[in-house]
């Protein structure tokens, strides 16, 4: 026979085991970002670090609700459907972690094509409005106190899983028409943004199917947690998703340093192309927006993509 509490918090231990995985391996990526690119922009570094704190609040908080309602109020019906505040705290930390990524994607996008501000500007507008919701979505739990009335904030819930959903998508089809923009005569220089143009529906089908999950969930399954599974994990698939974009910055510079001799990865940095052509290779000190170009003087071949 099934126990009661499958539906509900045997699905929250379930997604606390995915969410500690990911989390891991969020750690394993900021330990590493940090070894490989101390150079890199204070304001970036900044963010990373705030990502770390944020997944790091929310996995704590996460595991301190469920110590509350199935351990220290064992047998105890009511404090079972009870929303503590640890519960609506790290939901918040949550949906901190998704804005700043989305707006790092977005800033990432402009300067891939800063003539196309209408896209970033989309994506920003979309993603305070899914943090707006996310704020209202904290207080109205902390104010209702019970899982079993969660239905009466059911528009709050769709409202933010579904711009998130949609600021997601725009981001990925935003990095891969811009990127294949930037396709040249230049196999190499082609490759590298085939890989980046992989990389982006991988990263945006990740997010967007935790949002779709959430949502589907919300409303297929009412009065269980089958909607966490979409939730929990997301915050750190939007922490990884980051990372791994500004880690995997040294194996783009390498490709593109071993083919045909003549081209190199770089970061972009504010310089004039003539500066960047000039200047050796050093650590990237920027954010995930890589360039590949040649170090002649006379000839130049920008090839911007996003990782």
């Amino acid at each position: 026979m099934a126990s009661p509490l499958a539906p509900t918090y045997g699905v929250a231990f379930v997604t606390f085991f995915l969410a500690t995985i990911l989390y891991g391996m969020g750690l394993t990526q900021g330990y590493l970002y940090f070894h490989w690119y101390p150079k890199n922009q204070p304001v970036i570094k900044t963010i990373v670090v705030c990502l770390l704190i944020f997944e790091t609040m929310q996995i704590v908080l996460y595991f301190d609700g469920l110590y509350l309602n199935l351990i220290d109020n064992f047998g105890n019906p009511i404090a079972v459907d009870t929303i503590f505040w640890q519960d609506s705290a790290q939901l918040l930390f949550g949906y901190l972690s998704a804005f700043l990524v989305q707006m790092y994607f977005s800033y990432c996008i402009y300067i891939l094509n800063p003539k196309n501000k209408f896209i970033s500007a989309v994506i920003i507008l979309l993603g305070l409005t899914s943090l707006g919701t996310a704020i209202a979505q904290t207080v109205r739990t902390v104010q209702i106190g019970q899982f079993s009335l969660l239905d009466e904030i059911k528009p709050i819930i769709i409202a933010q899983s579904a711009s998130t959903l949609a600021c997601d998508i725009v981001i990925t089809t935003a990095l891969i028409y811009t990127l294949r923009g930037k396709r040249s005569s230049i196999e190499s220089s082609n490759s590298i943004i085939a890989t980046l143009m992989i990389n982006a529906v991988n990263r945006g089908a990740l997010v967007a199917l935790c949002a779709a999950l959430n949502m589907i969930l919300f409303l297929a399954k009412p009065g269980t947690f089958y909607f966490f599974l979409g939730l929990i994990p997301s915050g750190k698939l939007y922490m990884n998703s980051m990372l791994a974009t500004l880690n995997t910055r040294l194996h783009l510079r390498s490709r593109g340093k071993n083919s045909q001799g003549v081209y190199s990865l770089d970061a972009i940095s504010g310089e004039s192309s003539q500066n960047r052509s000039l200047r050796p290779n050093h650590v990237f000190p920027n954010p995930g927006v890589i360039m590949l170009h040649t170090t002649t003087e006379t000839d130049s071949k920008v090839v911007d993509g996003m990782r």
